[in-house]
């Protein structure tokens, strides 16, 4: 099914009006494969702001997925490791508000990010029995609190 879904992203983003810009699109299998586009240059049309153009382009080409090939399989979608990046960067942040909470005793608030976003930060710190998490806001300003866990 790989292949499908590669054929379909490069057709989609050809008919954009970005194809001479792929340069190639690279498969990660994991639990849900990764999809990588790497273009020439800069990609920001296609990543949009915050990722918005991404996240609208990959929802679309699993609709094309679905619907052309009856095929339900999980995918992400990137384009020069945007997403990847963006993950590590939230890694990073979400280590130093741990290490922040755990020195000062003191809640911290991470940046407004998405639901997915959210998600990871609730499961990173899941392994830290000492700190609390807790989503707060309303889209799209919704956070998440990290706090000292207290009986």
């Amino acid at each position: 099914m790989s292949n499908e879904v590669k054929k379909e992203i490069e057709t989609f983003i050809s008919r954009m009006g970005f194809g001479e810009l792929i340069e190639g699109i690279d498969i990660h299998q994991g639990t849900a494969s990764r999809f990588c586009v790497r273009l020439k240059g800069e990609a920001n049309m296609l990543i949009g702001e915050r990722g918005s153009n991404l996240q609208a382009i990959e929802q679309l080409v699993k609709k094309i997925i679905r619907k052309k090939y009856q095929n339900e399989d999980q995918f992400t979608l990137d384009v020069n490791d945007y997403r990847l990046k963006k993950l590590e960067d939230l890694k990073q942040d979400v280590k130093t508000a741990a290490k922040e909470v755990r020195v000062y005793k003191r809640k911290a608030s991470l940046r407004p990010m998405s639901s997915f976003e959210r998600r990871i930060v609730h499961l990173l710190l899941a392994e830290y029995p000492d700190l609390v998490t807790e989503s707060v806001g309303e889209e799209p300003e919704r956070k998440v609190i990290v706090k000292p866990y207290q009986e």
